[in-house]
Parts: C-alpha cells; sequence; structure tokens
C-alpha cells in the first residue's frame, strides 16, 4: 500500500474531529439537525486551517445513508465514495486552475440536471477568489436560485477579492488560525498513536512554524520524524533549516554588551552551520517580537520554557526604548535583505548597525554622565572660600564679552570696568532681565531678518549674510564676521547700511537695536579679557579648574 502523508492520514471525517473551528461546526450541526442547510457558504480564512475538510464533511452529512444524528457514518457507499473523491453528487473544482468564463458556464449547465432521488448536489470551488470578473457574473444567477437539492460551497484565502454581489449571495464562515496549545495536543495524540517519542518542547517549535495551521503543523512532523531515535528541538530546527532561538538568545547577548567581535563571529558561525543569514536575521526579529511581548505585558509569550529567565534577564537589562530602536532598524534592513547580492554582508551590516545606534543614542542620555554634572554642579554651589562662581549664560555674560572686544565709546569702557569691580548696578540688572528679546529668538529669526533686509537693500543683504548674531546686551546686538572678512563688516557698519538694519530688527522685534560689528579674533579676544582683574592664577583651584573645563573659561566669572 502507498505512504499516505499525515496531513491525509489524520484528516477530520466528521465534525466532532474538527480542531480549533468549534464556531463553524456548531453552527452547521445546528443547521443540519434543524434542516435549514443554506443553499451557497464561503469558508474563508488562512490556509491549513480546515476550509476543504469542512466542506466534505458536510457533504457527506447531507448524503450519508446512515447517518449518526448529524454526524456521517463513514462507511456507507456515498460516504466513502466522497472520502475517495469519486463520488458523483459532489464536485470538486480549483477555480485558480478553472477560472475562465467557459467553464462557469458548464458548471452552470451542469448544476440545470436535477440531482437524484436521495442525493444533493454539492459544489466545492476552492480558491474561488482566483475567478475572473466574468466568470464570477456568469455565476451569480444560478448561485442566488439554484436548483433544488444543490448546496455551493466556495473556499478561498483572500476574502477581500470576492466580489460584494457573491457576498451578498452566501452564507459566510471566517475560519480562525488555530491556537498554538491546540495544535500542540493534537501532534502529541498523533506522535502516541503512531507510537513516536517526541519532546514536547520540539512540538511547541513545531506549533508555532505552522502559524496556525494544522495541516502545515502535520506536514512538518511527518518531515521531522523521517529521523531516528528521539525527535528534539535540534533536529526540529534541523530539519526546518533554522538556527533556533537559543542561537538568537546568544546573538541578543552580544548585541547588548555592544561587542563587534563576538556579534559577528557568532553570525558567521551559524553560517558555517549552513544557515542562510536572512533567515538568521528573521529568527532574531521572530525572538526580539517575544521579548518587546514580555516587556511590555511582563507576561511570557510562546518561548521554550528554559528560556524565559533568560528572556525576562535580557529585557530588564535591555530596556524597552532600545528593543524598539533594535526591532526599528532590522526590520527596515529585513525587508531590503531579500533583495541584496551579498546577503552576509548585508546581515553584518545590520548587526553592527544595531550596536553603533545604540551606543550612539547611550552616550547622549547616559546616566553615569548626568549624575556627575550634578555632582561638579553641586561642589561648586558649595564653595566657600572667598569666591563665588556664577554659571552665567551667553546672554547674562554678554555685556563683559562685547565690553572687552570693542570698547568701542567711553561709556561703554567706564562701565565695563565698573562691572569688573562692583556688582552690577540694580537698575542694569532689571532693565536686562525684562529685556524683551533674548539671542535665541533672534537666532531664531535672523533668516527673516536676512529676507527684509534683502527686500529693503540687496547690497547691504549681501554683507550681512557673513555676519552671524552670538549675543544681546539690552539693545545691543554683537555680529561676529569670520577672520578675513572685514570688508563686509565694516561695509555693514557704515551709516546706511546700519541704520536699514536697525530699522529691520526694530520692526521685526518691536524695540530699538544697536548693531556692534567684531571678527570671530577680536570677539575671542574679549572673551579671554572678560575677567582682567583676576589674573592668571584665577583658576588654580581644583574645583574651579573643572567648573571651566565643563563649562567654558568663558561662561565663569569670578568675583571677590
Amino acid at each position: 500500500m502507498a505512504y499516505l502523508a499525515l496531513y491525509r492520514e489524520w484528516r477530520p471525517k466528521n465534525f466532532r474531529d474538527m480542531v480549533g473551528q468549534e464556531h463553524v461546526t456548531k453552527t452547521l450541526i445546528n443547521a443540519l439537525a434543524q434542516n435549514k442547510v443554506a443553499h451557497a457558504y464561503l469558508f474563508s480564512g488562512p490556509r491549513g486551517t480546515g476550509k476543504t475538510t469542512t466542506a466534505k464533511v458536510l457533504a457527506k452529512a447531507l448524503n450519508c445513508e446512515h447517518r449518526d444524528g448529524v454526524e456521517p457514518c463513514n462507511q456507507c457507499a456515498s460516504c466513502l465514495s466522497i472520502d475517495q473523491g469519486s463520488a458523483m453528487e459532489v464536485y470538486e473544482i480549483d477555480a485558480a486552475s478553472n477560472r475562465g468564463i467557459d467553464e462557469i458556464r458548464d458548471l452552470r449547465d451542469k448544476v440545470r440536471l436535477s440531482a437524484g432521488e436521495s442525493k444533493t448536489k454539492v459544489y466545492i470551488i476552492d480558491e474561488v477568489h482566483m475567478l475572473t470578473t466574468e466568470a464570477f457574473n456568469a455565476l451569480l444567477k444560478t448561485l442566488e436560485e439554484p436548483p433544488e437539492r444543490v448546496v455551493f460551497i466556495l473556499a478561498t484565502t483572500e476574502v477581500h477579492k470576492i466580489p460584494l454581489t457573491i457576498l451578498s449571495r452566501v452564507q459566510r464562515f471566517e475560519f480562525h488560525r488555530i491556537p498554538l496549545e491546540q495544535i500542540q495536543n493534537h501532534l502529541e495524540k498523533v506522535c502516541q498513536a503512531i507510537g513516536r517519542d517526541v519532546d514536547e518542547e520540539a512540538l511547541q517549535v513545531i506549533a508555532q512554524k505552522s502559524e496556525g495551521g494544522l495541516r502545515d503543523a502535520l506536514s512538518i512532523l511527518d518531515q521531522c520524524l523521517l529521523l531516528d531515535g528521539k525527535l528534539g528541538v535540534v533536529q526540529v530546527y534541523q530539519v526546518l533549516g533554522m538556527v533556533g532561538e537559543e542561537f538568537s538568545a546568544q546573538l541578543v547577548d552580544q548585541l547588548a554588551e555592544g561587542n563587534y567581535a563576538a556579534t559577528l563571529a557568532r553570525l558567521g558561525d551559524g553560517i558555517n552551520q549552513g544557515m542562510d543569514p536572512r533567515q538568521i536575521i528573521r529568527e532574531l526579529l521572530e525572538y526580539l517580537r517575544q521579548a518587546l511581548l514580555y516587556a511590555a505585558t511582563q507576561a511570557f509569550p510562546q518561548i521554550a520554557p528554559h528560556l524565559k529567565e533568560k528572556l525576562a534577564f535580557q529585557c530588564e537589562k535591555i530596556g524597552l526604548k532600545t528593543l524598539l530602536q533594535w526591532i526599528g532598524i532590522l526590520l527596515q534592513g529585513e525587508s531590503q535583505l531579500k533583495y541584496a547580492a551579498n546577503a552576509r554582508l548585508a546581515a553584518e551590516l545590520l548587526l553592527v548597525q544595531v550596536i553603533y545606534d545604540s551606543e550612539k543614542d547611550g552616550s547622549q542620555d547616559s546616566p553615569q554622565v548626568l549624575q556627575r554634572l550634578q555632582e561638579i554642579e553641586e561642589e561648586i554651589k558649595n564653595l566657600s572660600k572667598g569666591h563665588v562662581i556664577q554659571k552665567e549664560s551667553r546672554q547674562d555674560s554678554a555685556p563683559k564679552l562685547k565690553e572687552a572686544a570693542l570698547g568701542p565709546t567711553p561709556s561703554k569702557k567706564e562701565s565695563h570696568a565698573k562691572s569688573t569691580t562692583q556688582p552690577l548696578d540694580h537698575n542694569d540688572s532689571e532693565r536686562q532681565s525684562h529685556s524683551p528679546q533674548s539671542i535665541q529668538q533672534i537666532q531664531g529669526r535672523w533668516n527673516d531678518v536676512l529676507e527684509q533686509v534683502r527686500k529693503e537693500k540687496k547690497s547691504t543683504h549681501a554683507f550681512l549674510m557673513e555676519g552671524k548674531p552670538v549675543e544681546l546686551d539690552g539693545d545691543g546686538l554683537v555680529i561676529v564676521f569670520k577672520d578675513g572678512l572685514s570688508f563686509h563688516r565694516d561695509k555693514v557698519k557704515q551709516k546706511e547700511n546700519r541704520e536699514t538694519i536697525e530699522q529691520v530688527l526694530k520692526s521685526l522685534f518691536g524695540c530699538s537695536l544697536t548693531l556692534q560689528c567684531v571678527l570671530e579674533g577680536e570677539y575671542g579676544k574679549g572673551e579671554s579679557s572678560a575677567n582682567p582683574e583676576a589674573g592668571d592664577d584665577s583658576l588654580e583651584n581644583p574645583l574651579l579648574k573643572k567648573a571651566a573645563d565643563l563649562f567654558g573659561s568663558d561662561l565663569v566669572v569670578i568675583k571677590e
């Protein structure tokens, strides 16, 4: 006798043997019990979930000579002929290869022939979504009003391709993916019946890779059972050409450590074992998906029991933000990996990018760096040995920098001299604190300033483009030009150009601002001389040096 594949040998022959589709079988059983079988059904759902099998069981139940309640007996001539595919009352048509209007017209002509006295004709059209538009139109009238004792059963995996005119003429049943637990239990039943010893974890892996299809699960098991001895997880991975969850878990460990060499070496080990780099990345993504589910819900997904503790530790170490980043990088790369001429290079590039991006983000948000910054700030605040260090912003230190660099008028010089020997006058500080502008506001709208100047005077715009606003002191705005552009600086300082720019600033910001133009070299000298009385030993204190290194010497002002 010829060998029969497991999925054919274990195909359900009555409703009670169906796995995971109780919502469908219960409704059909009630329809048979109440003699309310519809003239047309549409069975839709993923592959391998029992659509064609349910159609044949229903056909047997409608024509069984010795029906047990609503279940077919599976022993009469009608049931046996339907199981063998030779029944005259059951027509099974593959719409993928018979999709034209001529085939449907021929079917329509046959339907007109009345069924036998005690027989119900059942037309099973598989993959019905493959029919052409003309073929669907030819089927419409017959489908709506078929002759007596004729039942149509349409099956499809892509229900969205079925015309609405067809959907409105049928009773629709949606077949679901079968839960992993039910698939695993059914596989255990099959293994016990054939006398094979199989690890529970191996059956769990097969159930996961079947993606909710019992037919796929039985096909995988059938292939794995060709191996001798006890069937374990390793053997299943070998048969399926997979590296396994253990491999992916180790790869995640090396990614988390940021170890480029170990990560690429691990990838090389998998490739040397004959694994496809694309498959390694796909399995890594699936493992990270399980980690993401645990990190988000704290509930263990479908994963090998011995890896659950490891998965929980990895999630705690990596964190949800990093997991999302990794998955995003790998998903984007995996979609392009199948088109890569060098799959190994593409996979290596993906893993290196995962580590590199993690390090880059970690350097920006490192808790250790932030903590050290806070410690140094506290040390500076607690200084009490005759000096008080003020951490000033660019806006607050602007008068000292500007006046030290320029000193254009006696009043400015006197003001600067006074500020280096005495605290700021209360009225001056109050005027600064209530200034309606900040340097950030001006920098943010500098393109608007340039555009408005261009409209007023194009030559002025050409000179001003080389300058950048850097400081604001009340009504004084410092514009810095690169060294070597003294010509542009002098042109901007000319009365007609300066007045044009100041008028634009007033119209945009609502207050009068006075331009002061310097070169970068002059600006730097001004910063170095901001504390003329401090002396060369002003930063001898170790804490002061730390403050200068951290914030820059131009932002540290020492006062007696």
